[in-house]
């Protein structure tokens, strides 16, 4: 929240204000108003929520310590009503008579605004709003909403919204600096105050203190005594408590980021995929289009890309992959949570992984999120999203690649496709010839060390019989027959020497999706032709099939 903001608003005569806050940064918020509010206005300041009743309760300030002080205020008469807008509705009818003047902050009025009595709480909150910026009344009404519930869109346009940012780097760093030597009476220096920095980019600030109190009592922050006379061992002793004091921080956050359904993965386990050269080639230009000699070059910053194909082809490896090409952490959006929380939700996720730049955003399955509805033909209650990742993805300025991967292309609105969302559009299909065998030679080599030599167990002949099985099936495929063949040998008390025969068993047991779904696959990979490009280079090894006449001979050129 901008604070000279809010006082503008104020001297500007905005009467009724909405303040949104993250729940654990409440007393924050509040110590905050009275602290910015109480001079300029010279009014005392009110606290009503649901769980008071019918009582406004006093919000001071201990100036000693800091911290705001709710003490009992004053009650506002009888109220027998059970009902959540019921019980707002009297005390906004209360605010609205009483001659006394004041701050008066209401918690979460929006959560009350359900069913007939929202209705007409919506209806007074309208009125309220006329009447106090009419008269110029030295009351003024801030609705602080904690619980991430959006104010209705017939009050957004009339009513103010400030939101709480997160905090900058340089205000992290200060914060760590000022905060960490009350817990463990010890001054830090340059690099545990960076390393610190970076582990709690994307929470708030009580969020940090809350991660920073944890890792204390669970001992991170301490370290056998070093002696006098070895600085040297005093230096390790520090950079051991730094990094396990960041460890236990970034553990916080991950746990954080998770209970609002983000999954942080600070460096994805992932080494290598088989194939897609294309794909390859486009990420190793996007890091260098990070890069800082970008930046002079006046060199637009990468968007991302969209990747699109059958189930098992990849996609979800390959974003893994590119993130750790990049050296940028990983944060994956479950869609369906953003389906559920609409365009507010996706506006506060994208907020907290914008302060964890530079880092890789995936969305899994981007075409859940705007299924088509079979009666209107439109997009089922999905425009808000929309509108919200458009302008999103339109405008950014933060060093945040977007991946996201879905199955059908037709599925996302056009608008999202066109240039300027993304920067590429990759169909991630089938593996062509030399990319199965990459793709069973880098999971052969997992149980069989002979495969990680140039020399394979596989002669040219064994390689061709296996390629010649194997077309049309799927990386994930390829990884399960590789697995199965090496279990049964364990199994068998045998030694994991994977050879033809193993993997041709495993192949015979196995019906690929394409032949279980020729058709939707087929439909899947039309629609995307003439849209994306192939993830994978053209197969020009020895292991490519020949190119054929119409009647199945091979072309002259090739014969």
């Amino acid at each position: 929240m901008n604070l000279q903001e809010l006082k503008t608003l104020i001297a500007a005569d905005e009467r009724v204000i909405s303040v949104v806050a993250p729940v654990r940064e409440r007393l924050t918020i509040l110590s905050l108003l009275h602290k910015e509010l109480t001079p300029q206005l010279k009014l005392p300041m009110y606290l009503w929520n649901l769980g008071q009743g019918q009582q406004f309760k006093s919000v001071n300030f201990n100036e000693d310590d800091e911290h705001v002080v709710i003490k009992e205020g004053f009650e506002f008469g009888e109220c027998n009503q059970s009902t959540p807008g019921q019980r707002a509705l009297a005390a906004l009818k209360f605010v609205r008579e009483l001659t006394h003047t004041g701050i008066f902050v209401l918690e979460n009025l929006p959560a009350c605004m359900g069913g007939i009595d929202g209705d007409e709480l919506k209806s007074l909150l309208i009125n309220t709003y006329s009447e106090l910026t009419a008269t110029e009344s030295s009351k003024v009404l801030i609705l602080l909403v904690t619980d991430e519930i959006e104010l209705p869109s017939t009050l957004n346009g009339l009513i103010e919204t400030l939101e709480l940012p997160l905090p900058t780097s340089d205000e992290i760093a200060e914060l760590i600096l000022s905060y960490l030597p009350t817990l463990t009476g010890k001054l830090l220096d340059t690099q545990e105050v960076a390393a610190l920095t970076t582990a709690a980019a994307g929470l708030t600030k009580e969020d940090i203190k809350a991660g920073l109190r944890q890792a204390i009592a669970k001992r991170y922050g301490e370290a056998p005594n070093a002696t006098q006379s070895d600085p040297l061992q005093k230096t390790d002793i520090v950079r051991s408590r730094s990094v396990r004091l960041a460890q236990s921080l970034l553990n916080y956050k991950i746990n954080r980021f998770a209970s609002f359904n983000l999954n942080f993965v600070p460096e994805p386990n992932v080494y290598d995929f088989g194939g897609l050269d294309n794909l390859r080639q486009f990420i190793q230009d996007a890091k260098r289009d990070f890069a800082p000699e970008a930046r002079a070059a006046n060199i637009p910053l990468p968007k991302g890309c969209l990747l699109v194909g059958p189930p098992g082809t990849g996609k979800t490896l390959a974003a893994n992959v590119s993130a750790r090409e990049l050296g940028f952490p990983l944060v994956s959006v479950d869609t369906g949570a953003v389906a559920a929380g609409g365009a507010t939700y996706l506006k506060r996720l994208l907020t907290h992984v914008e302060a964890c730049a530079p880092v890789l955003l995936y969305f899994d399955e981007l075409d859940k999120l705007f299924t088509a509805n079979t009666i209107s033909g439109e997009d089922s209650g999905s425009k808000q999203i929309l509108g919200t990742l458009l302008t999103w993805l339109q405008d950014k300025q933060s060093p945040v690649f977007v991946v996201a991967t879905l199955n059908r292309l037709d599925a996302l609105p056009p608008e999202l496709t066109r240039v300027g969302r993304f920067d590429e559009i990759f169909y991630v299909g089938f593996p062509t010839a030399i990319e199965r065998k990459q793709i069973v030679t880098l999971h052969a080599s997992r149980f069989d060390e002979r495969y990680h030599y140039p020399d394979s167990p596989l002669s040219e002949s064994q390689w061709r019989i296996l390629l010649g099985k194997t077309v049309n099936c799927t990386g994930a495929e390829l990884a399960r027959m590789v697995e199965k063949a090496a279990r049964k040998l364990f199994h068998q008390s045998l030694p994991i020497q994977i050879g033809l025969h193993e993997l041709l068993a495993e192949r015979e047991a196995m019906v690929p999706l394409y032949v279980r779904d020729t058709d939707r696959i087929l439909a899947i990979e039309n629609r995307a032709r003439y849209v994306a490009q192939p993830a994978s280079r053209e197969d020009t090894s020895i292991y490519a099939p020949p190119i054929s006449t119409f009647w199945g001979e091979k072309s002259a050129s090739l014969s």
